[in-house]
């Protein structure tokens, strides 16, 4: 019967299972003393060639004790001195190592050379400060290069001076490496020639020893058997230890955990009980702060109900008073609605104004060619008085009579521009009015008062000035009509005068002269006696009076026109 011991408080289960490896190895048989040394067993597979060799090499590094037959240079001091700092290193540092590809050009790149004994070990540059650190060979390089039988040659290359060459039969290309100055070239040189003195006593003594090992390996082998076999036994004493010792430590972990468990659940209960006592706390407090809103709010409630009865009276006024606001606007809108039919028609009778405008202007273009072509009849006339004037010259001194008459007709003349610089000022006034009365047309709604203020005062202007207009007119029409009759007479009589007394003698113009002394004295005849062009200075006097009467005559039009225009704005 096997009694489980309860484990110790304090003790963990990797602290018992460590305890437990701690045993197993200190009741483990030792070899005795005077036997041959702990050795590995040989591989299956033989090592050859440069594998071989270096296991050797490297073997040594981590043994503490070596055979009288080791001659490597790490254990024998005379050559330490040439190895370098690190123990086992002959030299280290970077150089340049050219490579070529398949139809590519070479190229040279950076690396970390590390010489071991007989073998040239390269890594990348990085690697440098890791090996400075650690003083320890990385065990997977980018390369090694074997020095066995290798010979080396200083020398340069295309691009480089300091370089190195490493050639051997069995190589299919020479390495070239490539040092950064002539120092460093030299420094290698002697490295790797003594590397490859070195390498080649290393490989006899490696050879020797790994034969000796071989033999060893054959005894080892049965003393080996013996051992495993007291150490099977060993074993399985002590994993029945081991398993009960686990049974124990699961027992341990699960009462450790079902312990957590309780202690976590109570824990938590704790936690819960404080929190339902604050939430109690905060119900009553959240209560008694409620029972004042309440009361609040009651009070609260019944303003708000004498406000919403005296709001409802307001409403029930406010209603009323949109209602009537609502009266009021259809009204105006019926307003509205008949300003905008008197607008339309307004509008239609300033389109027909203005189609009766265009009418005019139609008329003044034509009157407006009339007298472009009674300005080119003048100018030709005016070039034929020009050739008259050189001859009826003397014969304006003699016509005082006519002179008189034009006198006159210069002096009613002035009077009808008088006339029309009175009646132009009135027009201006007029249009005064009538823009005053568009503005006043445009205004609607609640300013028909100010509109009525406005329009009748400039109506009863527009009325005044046109009756003015319309008795001028006609008194100047009527007078300008008589005198056009006796001046068209008096020509008439004239020009046949002339035109049958053409050729006659002297006596019959005096004869002519003397029955016709309204026009002509016969003492305006006494200087043109002696003067073949007296007749001349006659017609020079019918020009002028006809150029008055045109004159006289382009007023007339203009007040006709004037007429014309303001009468349809009389019947508004």
């Amino acid at each position: 019967m096997t009694t489980k011991t309860a484990p110790k408080q304090g003790t963990t289960p990797k602290e018992l299972k460590a305890k437990k490896d701690s045993k197993i190895k200190g009741t483990a048989p030792e070899p005795p003393k005077n036997g041959p040394p702990k050795t590995s067993p040989p591989n299956t597979i033989e090592k050859k060639g440069i594998l071989r060799s270096l296991s050797f090499q490297f073997s040594n590094l981590t043994r503490k004790k070596c055979n009288d037959y080791d001659l490597t240079p790490e254990e024998d001091g005379a050559g330490y001195d040439e190895m370098g700092p690190v123990l086992g290193v002959q030299n280290y540092g970077i150089l340049l190592k050219k490579y070529k590809r398949k139809n590519r050009s070479a190229k040279w790149a950076k690396r970390f050379f590390v010489l071991k004994e007989c073998f040239l070990i390269y890594y990348a540059t990085s690697y440098k400060k890791v090996f400075e650190k650690t003083r320890r060979i990385d065990l997977h390089p980018k390369g090694i290069i074997p020095l066995i039988g290798c010979s080396i040659v200083s020398g340069g290359d295309v691009d480089k001076k300091n370089c190195l060459l490493i050639a051997h039969p069995q190589l299919p290309a020479a390495i070239i490496v490539a040092a950064a100055d002539h120092q460093m070239q030299e420094k290698w040189l002697k490295a790797l020639r003594s590397a490859t003195k070195i390498s080649y006593k290393n490989t006899v003594v490696g050879e020797t020893m790994i034969r000796e090992l071989e033999n060893r390996g054959v005894l080892l082998n049965e003393e080996k058997k013996s051992y495993e076999e007291r150490l099977e036994a060993e074993a399985r004493a002590r994993k029945e230890e081991h398993d009960r010792a686990d049974e124990l430590a699961k027992d341990k972990e699960e009462l450790e955990a079902e312990r957590e468990k309780l202690i976590r659940t109570t824990k938590k209960l704790k936690d819960d009980l404080q929190n339902v006592k604050n939430e109690l706390k905060m119900t009553n407090e959240m209560k008694k702060t409620l029972e004042q809103e309440k009361m609040s709010l009651n009070s609260k409630t019944e303003h708000l109900q004498a406000n919403m009865e005296s709001l409802n009276i307001e409403k029930e006024k406010i209603q009323e008073q949109l209602a009537e606001i609502v009266r009021e606007r259809e009204k105006v809108l019926i307003d509205n609605q008949n300003l905008s039919t008197d607008k339309c028609q307004l509008n239609n009778r300033l389109m027909e104004i203005e189609t009766s405008r265009n009418c005019i202007m139609t008329e003044k273009e034509k009157i407006e060619t009339l007298l472009k072509m009674n300005e080119q009849k003048t100018m030709d006339l005016e070039k034929e008085r020009q050739y008259y004037t050189m001859k009826t010259s003397e014969l304006m001194d003699h016509l005082k009579e006519v002179s008189d008459q034009r006198d006159l007709t210069e002096s009613e003349l002035k009077e009808q521009m008088m006339a029309r610089m009175g009646a132009e000022k009135q027009l201006q006034a007029a249009e005064k009015a009538l823009e005053h009365l568009e503005m006043a047309l445009k205004m609607t709604g609640a300013q028909m008062t100010e509109l009525q203020e406005h329009i009748m005062p400039d109506v009863h202007k527009l009325r005044e000035f046109f009756e003015q207009c319309a008795e001028e007119s006609r008194f100047e029409a009527n007078r300008t009509g008589i005198m056009r009759n006796a001046v068209y007479a008096r020509k008439s009589i004239f020009d046949l005068a002339f035109v049958n007394l053409d050729g006659q003698p002297l006596d019959v113009y005096e004869r002519f002269c003397e029955q016709n002394s309204e026009i002509v004295h016969p003492h305006n005849f006494q200087r043109t006696r002696h003067n073949g062009n007296w007749k001349n200075s006659s017609f020079k006097r019918i020009g002028s009076i006809r150029r008055s009467k045109r004159g006289i005559r382009s007023s007339i039009r203009k007040k006709e026109t004037t007429t014309q225009i303001k009468e349809p704005l009389m019947q508004l």
